[in-house]
């Protein structure tokens, strides 16, 4: 049954000129599954200590997710999943761009959190605008690097949403503060303070105002709601 669904689906993806890499299975496809199946529970046998002593993160990333879309943050989220995925005005830009070759509407989207690669990234656009990311799971370089679990640790839940940097701009933002500072206050530059300020204010969490010569910030109630929940 194995090999039947094998060919069908072979032809169906090449239409009868199977490229020579895909030979070898057509002539045994019994063979090739029973090789594949070996490949798998070998794979499997490495990652799954990774994958089990990452649980913790992978838990908690639901969390930072669900709590990120009822406040309102889903876009800072987006735009923190991958330094290959940008978000920013409402779009999606996966790498490469869509398998379409063109803009698509996202109907729906479904997050898979990896516990892999820092700049790991898989995705799948479905024709009906359903949209599936892989995406490292937040804390992961810092998970790779320790053999301490992720549980042992003390967490910043508002920097496991929004990232460090945005954690603190956020929390800095109570009262009326100017980028300049907020630069010197982070040991940044200018224009790194202003990109993450723009991410912010698009998910209605700060304002920006000119007073001056001095552009300052300060917490929207959506972003106060957020930092006392998260707290």
């Amino acid at each position: 049954m194995g090999s039947e669904m094998l060919l069908a689906d072979l032809e169906q993806t090449f239409g009868g000129e199977v490229p020579p890499a895909w030979r070898k299975a057509v002539g045994n496809p019994a063979a090739f599954l029973n090789s594949y199946a070996d490949l798998v529970r070998t794979t499997w046998d490495a990652v799954a200590p990774v994958w089990h002593r990452g649980k913790p993160l992978l838990e908690r990333e639901a969390e930072r997710a669900g709590v990120a879309s009822v406040t309102g943050a889903a876009g800072v989220l987006l735009a923190n999943l991958s330094p290959r995925i940008a978000f920013s005005e409402g779009k999606l830009r996966l790498p490469d761009n869509a398998p379409q070759g063109q803009d698509v509407v996202v109907r729906k989207l479904t997050l898979m959190p990896l516990v892999s690669g820092t700049r790991a990234c898989v995705y799948r656009v479905a024709e009906d605008g359903h949209v599936h990311i892989g995406y490292p799971v937040a804390g992961l370089a810092a998970f790779l690097k320790s053999a301490e679990s992720p549980q042992e640790r003390s967490v910043d839940v508002l920097a496991m949403t929004l990232g460090e940097l945005r954690a603190v701009i956020l929390r800095k933002g109570s009262q009326s503060v100017s980028m300049s500072t907020l630069a010197d206050l982070l040991h940044c530059t200018a224009s790194t303070v202003t990109y993450h300020c723009r991410q912010l204010e698009q998910a209605g969490l700060l304002c920006r105002e000119r007073v001056g010569r001095e552009v300052r910030i300060l917490r929207t109630l959506r972003g106060d709601a957020l930092v006392e929940a998260l707290s």
